[in-house]
């Protein structure tokens, strides 16, 4: 990561400057402070009384962790579905049943 680049991005009027290692995760960057922006107000829509914006930050940070924690969750399994299609043929090749 010798050549890293230096972005800015902003959230709820906050420029935060951040060092990514290439373009792709730069987008990544962006795209994720963009979705934040939008659960915020999202979240000031359904709740417009709420007496504190930390109220809206943190119940957004939590909204987020929980999609990321049902996330990690998630089991590829299409690696093991392929290996078994490799071992299914190689045994049909071998005969065994």
């Amino acid at each position: 990561m010798a050549n890293k680049l230096n972005i800015n991005v902003t959230i709820e009027g906050i420029q935060l400057p951040l060092q990514v290692s290439s373009p792709e995760e730069e987008k990544v960057y962006r795209d994720a402070a963009t979705n934040i922006q939008r659960r915020i107000q999202r979240l000031r829509d359904a709740y417009p009384n709420l007496t504190n914006d930390k109220y809206y930050y943190v119940m957004a940070m939590l909204n987020t962790s929980a999609e990321a924690v049902k996330a990690s969750a998630r089991t590829d399994t299409q690696p093991y579905i392929e290996m078994m299609h490799d071992l299914e043929k190689e045994m049909e090749s071998l005969d065994i049943k």
